[in-house]
């Protein structure tokens, strides 16, 4: 019988053992990745000194391991562009509302494997809701190309987001032992730097490729998480957007990954009001 409960023990350390290899759970910002969508600037072809837009976007996408909470949202933004030589600039504010889709999980306390040591949590499937309002930036250095195009070599673009909702209370009151990273906080910020190819056909009608790479500001102690600290990278950004732009109207598909367990795709229009 002593052996029976022996062996026993071995089989459910070892399973336990494993499980806990790949039931990690990752609860960061759903400011990660999308808090920088695209912002339309005129054309230097286009004789505009600045121009004020009005912004609808949806994004849809994935968080946490392998993305299995599904995370849906919508901005309505307004910003101002402006033209000075050889610089360009874009700022203004946002808000943002969206569901976010916590999928059922058990986490292992890593620390022992044994199984009279070893705490499970149970966690059970969630609809939370999400908000943020905030405020983007950026500036630009651009190169007149070919037929009224051109190219935005170097960028940088900020933001400054807080957030609101039942998902951040849910983030707050998670034990530090129950996931194996947590974001604590409800602001975040990021810097990136961009580059923007943008050509014009003879018919007025703008086609663009926009690349851009950036990370939070956030420091580590805004986190707390099972492993040492040094098993958190710096909470980094990576997209690619293609736009399209005719008379008045851009509209744009924004494709966002980040290393925080993060990815979605953005759809936008942004709409230039005024006359011209």
């Amino acid at each position: 019988m002593k052996k029976n409960y022996t062996f026993l023990l071995l089989i459910v350390s070892i399973v336990v053992f494993f499980s806990s290899c790949s039931s990690s759970a990752y609860f960061y910002s759903p400011s990660n990745a999308t808090s920088v969508p695209y912002h339309a600037i005129p054309l230097q072809s286009d004789s505009l000194k600045g121009a004020t837009y009005a912004s609808g976007i949806f994004n849809v996408g994935g968080a946490n391991q392998d993305w299995r909470d599904c995370v849906f949202g919508f901005q309505g933004r307004i910003h101002r562009s402006n033209n000075f030589g050889n610089f360009q600039t874009f700022y203004g504010a946002n808000i943002s509302v969206g569901s976010y889709h916590i999928a059922e999980f058990y986490d292992v306390d890593h620390v022992n494997y044994y199984p009279y040591d070893t705490t499970v949590y149970h966690n059970y499937a969630e609809n939370t809701f999400y908000g943020s309002y905030g405020f983007n930036g950026g500036i630009n250095v651009v190169v007149p190309t070919r037929h009224g195009g051109e190219w935005r070599a170097i960028g940088i673009e900020t933001s400054l987001q807080k957030e609101f909702g039942n998902y951040y209370t849910f983030r707050k009151n998670l034990g530090d032992s129950s996931a194996t990273v947590i974001f604590r906080k409800n602001v975040t910020g990021t810097v990136g730097l961009y580059t923007d190819i943008i050509a014009k056909s003879r018919h007025g009608a703008e086609f663009g490729y926009k690349m851009s790479w950036g990370f939070m500001l956030n420091p580590e102690s805004d986190y707390s998480h099972i492993y040492s600290k040094n098993s958190i990278n710096p909470v980094a950004y990576f997209s690619n957007t293609f736009h399209f732009t005719k008379e008045k109207v851009t509209g744009f598909v924004q494709i966002n990954l980040s290393n925080s367990y993060a990815g979605n795709i953005q759809f936008g229009v942004n709409y230039k009001l005024g006359k011209k």
